[in-house]
């Protein structure tokens, strides 16, 4: 058996290189499923437990930022995929700009409907 396994394929068997979409996309889905966790967590906070100090509101500017970079990525994963060809990671790249962009208004909609539980401190 040892004879008919070549060198490239031994070589390769635990390190597979990631590709530049591929990085995006992962990126993005990883970063889209935190962010979207986030907001499941703000509305059950805001409605269910009615506890509005416990939820997302002290950082919102960095997660507003963060669902914007998670946009772009999504749409370089996509750019990058079919710049390359390939139909199956270009289908997931789309739906993650589409998941993407449909968080990032729920978010902005969540901040604007308790808008007026908002704890904010002035100095």
């Amino acid at each position: 058996m040892e004879r008919f396994r070549s060198e490239k394929s031994e070589k390769n068997v635990c390190y597979r290189r990631l590709r530049q979409n591929e990085f995006y996309v992962f990126v993005a889905g990883f970063t889209g499923f935190l962010l979207i966790a986030g907001i499941l967590y703000d509305i059950i906070n805001y409605t269910a437990l009615q506890s509005p100090l416990q939820t997302t509101q002290t950082f919102s500017y960095l997660i507003l930022v963060l669902h914007v970079v998670t946009f772009i990525l999504s749409i370089a994963g996509f750019v990058h995929s079919t710049l390359r060809y390939q139909t199956s990671m270009d289908r997931i790249s789309f739906a993650l700009i589409v998941c993407n962009g449909f968080s990032f208004v729920a978010r902005i909609s969540l901040e604007l409907v308790f808008v007026n539980y908002r704890v904010e401190y002035y100095n």
